[in-house]
């Protein structure tokens, strides 16, 4: 096992990354490009503008694995626990809302604010003596067969490159994110394959002050069939919100300035009533849109001395709420891999081998999960067939339990199951559904057909079957 470990990324996923080596008893050293966010002039490591995190299931089963429960107690009070999406609309005459709860045995989803966690989990490693943190360090280059990096500290302006260091490792963590330089060195020494898709998705934040009246346990979601407006709980008693939509959508916002007659014909009740127009105009004239990005690469190793976690190998759409949470749960299931004691006789190569085999099948379903779930927040929580489907699976999960039924969103967001179980298991249900739906219809044309033909055949003011058909 490796004694020295070195950690490219103090963000959530890599700060985990160091508690769980920490833990083990191992040398650690964590470079991060920014400024230590839990300085008061520091700049937040979300200055890029981040959308709200959701913890679930996975990420509290992998924060709770570092052998940490203080620090995950804090974390946990410092979330919101949200149970249920809240879908606004409006009919003829009103405004209108529907809830429409997570799951049926009132499991939730925790929010938190990215900063916050980020302190929290950086907090947490202050406690270790085996630990270093170096802030306003850049990976300049990277030797992985002599197990070298050489990291530039950006905070001192020295023409002579005396603010360059290198640094000896035994395995060298890649979670510094979808911009990864880790795994730009990766791929000069395997044959790492990178699948980057820009989304015609594109996000801007908004901020949604006190006193609008929303309850805070609930997702608020304004859907419409090729864009959507969310808002997310703050600790604080505000909202975080997010507009989605297309680029060309986006353009023509910016250009013709009319974002408050857009949010009053697509989003009722959202201005004047919970950002005032003046807010909301001013909002989204100073704050950018970006895009969105799915990330897939293989491998996430190389030999015994690099592997990539997080965003780094598999960035994902926020639609489920899984990227953080799959982020965490790499260091659970490599965590694994490796051997819970860290004293695997296997040789390192093998385990992290086993790591990129089991996890990246996983990956691929929760990335493509979470590009089917926009469709579904935008368009699918308002059809009867999803409300229907959703009705049937919930009731079974609570009155039949022995079936093991539960719906998607449960498997993905409640358990630990793998993704591939998860995607497996709901194609079988959807199977039986399908073929119980055909037989309910068979049986309700069946019975029609011969009632029919007793009406026919006992009422002597109707003609008898073979005069109709004669």
């Amino acid at each position: 096992m490796p004694s020295k470990v070195v950690i490219v990324g103090a963000g959530p996923v890599g700060a985990l990354a160091g508690l769980y080596a920490a833990q083990r008893g191992m040398d650690v050293e964590i470079y991060e490009l920014r400024d230590d966010l839990r300085l008061s002039t520091a700049v937040p490591l979300n200055y890029t503008k981040s959308i709200n995190l959701t913890l679930s299931e996975r990420g509290i089963q992998a924060l709770k694995h570092s052998g940490r429960n203080s620090l995950v107690d804090d974390i946990l009070n410092k979330t919101v626990p949200v149970h249920a999406r809240m879908v606004h609309g409006k009919n003829k005459t009103k405004l209108t809302t529907s809830r429409m709860a997570y799951d049926i045995k009132k499991e939730a989803l925790h929010v938190i604010d990215r900063a916050q966690l980020n302190k929290s989990l950086l907090h947490g490693l202050s406690s270790f003596p085996n630990v270093r943190v170096f802030y306003n360090h850049k990976l300049a280059s990277l030797n992985l067969k002599e197990k070298v990096a050489t990291f530039k500290d950006t905070s001192v302006k020295d023409a002579e490159d005396n603010n360059v260091h290198k640094v000896n490792f035994d395995l060298i963590i890649g979670a510094d994110g979808a911009y990864s330089v880790t795994r730009y060195h990766l791929s000069r020494y395997t044959k790492l394959s990178i699948n980057q898709s820009w989304l015609d998705i594109y996000w801007c934040e908004f901020a949604m002050p006190k006193g609008h009246g929303l309850p805070l346990d609930c997702l608020h979601l304004w859907p419409q069939k090729d864009f959507m407006f969310i808002a997310l709980p703050d600790k604080e008693g505000t909202f975080t919100c997010n507009l989605f939509a297309s680029e060309s959508i986006f353009k023509s916002l910016k250009s013709s300035g009319k974002i408050v007659e857009f949010f009053h014909e697509h989003f009722p009740g959202v201005t004047p009533g919970l950002i005032t127009t003046e807010s909301l105009q001013g909002q989204f004239l100073k704050n950018n849109y970006f895009p969105l990005m799915d990330i897939r690469c293989s491998p996430y190793h190389y030999g015994d001395s690099c592997v990539l976690v997080g965003d780094a190998a598999h960035a994902m759409v926020p639609f489920y709420g899984q990227g953080l949470n799959t982020g965490l749960e790499d260091h659970y299931i490599k965590a694994a891999a490796l051997g819970s004691t860290g004293s695997s006789a296997e040789p390192m190569e093998a385990l992290l081998q086993q790591y990129t085999q089991f996890r990246q099948p996983d990956v691929h379903v929760i990335n493509n999960l979470a590009l089917k779930n926009y469709h579904e927040m935008r368009r699918g929580v308002l059809t009867i067939s999803y409300k229907v489907r959703k009705l049937i699976e919930e009731t079974l999960c609570l009155y039949v339990p022995q079936l093991g039924w539960a719906t998607q969103y449960r498997n993905v967001a409640f358990t630990t199951m793998r993704y591939t179980e998860v995607a497996e298991k709901v194609e079988k249900q959807g199977l039986i559904l399908q073929i119980a739906s055909v037989m309910i219809f068979a049986f309700m044309a069946i019975a029609f057909f011969w009632v029919t033909l007793l009406v026919l055949g006992s009422n002597p003011a109707v003609p008898s079957l073979p005069m109709i058909f004669a």
